[in-house]
C-alpha cells in the first residue's frame, strides 16, 4: 500500500489523479493517509525544508511494514552539499526504505486552464513515481522517458513522462512480489 500524506492541502481532483496513477505505476493500492503539518526543525534559515530531516523527523503514519509513505510539500526542499556542491532536489527517498517526499516548488505552474493543469499533474505523478521507485531500489535510469530518469538531466523533456519503462516496471513488480511474501 502507498499512503500519501501531504503537509499541505492538495487540490481533491490532483490527489484522486495521483493516486490513480500510482496504483496504474506499481500495481499497489494507493490512499490519502491524511493531512499532517510539517516538522518545525525541518526548516532551516532560508526557508527550505531539510529533505533528509523530514523524512527523520516526519509525523507518523499507521503503516504496515510493506507500506511506502510518500509526503508532499510545497516548500522548496534542500540536501547535503556533496563534492560538486548542493544538488537539486525535486524529492527524496530512503532507497530501499518505505519513506519519499517529494515537493510542488519545482514544478511548473499550476495555472487555471486544462492544459496546464493536466501538465502539472503529470509532472506531480512523474516525481512520485521517481520518489517512491528508489523505496523500491530502482536507481536512476538512462531512458529519457522513463520516470526513473533524474529530474535534473539536461536530457529531460520540458513534459516528461510518467511511466516507467520496462526494464524499471519489471524491476519494481519483483521487489513488490518479494515484498509480499
Amino acid at each position: 500500500m502507498i499512503r500519501i500524506v501531504t503537509l499541505e492541502r492538495l487540490d481533491p481532483t490532483d490527489l484522486a489523479f495521483l493516486t490513480g496513477t500510482l496504483y496504474r505505476a506499481f500495481g499497489v493500492g494507493t490512499e490519502h493517509a491524511g493531512d499532517r503539518h510539517l516538522p518545525a526543525d525541518a526548516e532551516g534559515k532560508d526557508g527550505r525544508v531539510d529533505a533528509i530531516r523530514l523524512l527523520k523527523d516526519a509525523p507518523p503514519v499507521r503503516s504496515l511494514p510493506d507500506d511506502k509513505v510518500l509526503y508532499i510539500t510545497s516548500a522548496p526542499l534542500s540536501l547535503p552539499k556533496g563534492p560538486l556542491g548542493e544538488p537539486p532536489c525535486w524529492g527524496f527517498a530512503e532507497f530501499g526504505g518505505e519513506r519519499a517526499v517529494i515537493s510542488t516548488s519545482r514544478l511548473p505552474a499550476r495555472g487555471v486552464t486544462e492544459a496546464s493543469i493536466e501538465t502539472w499533474r503529470k509532472r506531480l505523478a512523474r516525481e512520485a513515481i521517481h520518489a517512491l521507485g528508489h523505496t523500491w531500489d530502482l536507481h536512476h535510469c538512462y531512458d529519457a522517458r522513463c520516470a526513473m530518469h533524474p529530474s535534473w538531466s539536461q536530457g529531460l523533456a520540458e513534459r516528461p513522462e510518467m511511466e516507467l519503462c520496462t526494464f524499471c516496471r519489471e524491476k519494481s513488480e519483483r521487489k513488490i512480489r518479494l515484498a509480499k511474501t
